[in-house]
């Protein structure tokens, strides 16, 4: 399709019965992993574990996503860490343990850490819509961080990915109550943890519901197979949200972080490359080979 408009950010779609096919295609459509991780000598992989069920397909970044990044990262001899905090209602450690999350890890000579302990930092946040300052872990400030989100909405936000991802990498004992101006205090979250790279795994997608006080509410997810990839966090929001049916334009930390200059809200402002899968928001896709 022609396009008119100049494009100010590109987010990739891959699709493909395996994950770690997918996963690879979507990297190379937007300038592949080595380059998105130049420059570090240390790796951070953020999936989202806490925020679903162990096991219930949707809920979670897959683990077969995880696998496919540390096979990818292997010949590029980094440092490879695989984080998650504590979530409200979960233990990343327990969910780690049941996922099998620190045997895959060893396979792959990476380590699993918990976000919520450790060394941490505060940093300040510019022009804060909320949030003045952040505490994380040391360890997010010190490597290329890749997000590897699941493709599912919330109950909250509406929908959660690669910017929803990252909040779930503060500490447990704030979030309950960064909870309350959830839409301000994820994009003052993104001002101060961007990763170099986010991937969302939509090998399978909840389009309805999600993980609320604890109890999993999610309707039962579509399988797509797919995997989404962008340098963008916002960009890569955008188009995903579209892609579970929804108008990227209610969603309201994406007009805020847009308008905060953090990214591309407009989906005609992105570029969108795929190979075969047909992806259409308001005209804005074309395909690349």
């Amino acid at each position: 399709m022609h396009q008119t408009t100049e494009h100010q950010a590109q987010v990739g779609i891959a699709k493909a019965a395996g994950v770690s096919g997918a996963v690879e295609r979507a990297l190379h459509l937007v300038g592949g992993l080595e380059k998105a991780v130049a420059g570090h000598s240390s790796v951070l992989i953020k999936p989202n574990l806490c925020g679903g069920v162990p096991g219930e397909r949707g809920s979670h970044t897959s683990v077969a996503a995880i696998e496919a990044l540390l096979q990818l990262l292997a010949p590029l001899k980094k440092t490879v860490s695989i984080g998650e905090a504590d979530g409200s209602f979960n233990w990343a450690d327990d969910v780690c343990n049941a996922l099998d999350i620190y045997d895959l890890a060893k396979r792959y000579g990476a380590r699993v850490v918990n976000l919520s302990n450790g060394p941490s930092v505060e940093l300040s946040v510019s022009q804060p819509l909320s949030l003045k300052t952040v505490r994380v872990s040391r360890l997010l400030t010190e490597s290329a961080i890749i997000s590897v989100a699941a493709l599912k909405t919330h109950p909250w936000t509406g929908v959660t990915f690669s910017m929803k991802n990252m909040f779930g990498a503060i500490y447990e004992q704030e979030k309950a109550v960064l909870h309350a101006g959830l839409d301000k205090n994820i994009v003052d979250i993104t001002k101060v943890l961007r990763p170099a790279l986010c991937l969302v795994d939509g090998s399978y997608a909840v389009k309805r519901g999600g993980f609320k006080f604890g109890v999993w509410v999610g309707c039962p997810p579509d399988r797509m197979d797919l995997v989404v990839a962008g340098h963008d966090p916002v960009a890569t929001d955008t188009i995903c949200t579209g892609l579970l049916d929804r108008n990227p334009a209610q969603v309201h930390y994406l007009h805020m972080a847009a308008a905060q200059n953090l990214g591309v809200n407009n989906p005609a402002r992105i570029d969108v490359v795929t190979d075969d899968f047909d992806y259409r928001d308001r005209g804005a896709a074309h395909s690349r080979a």
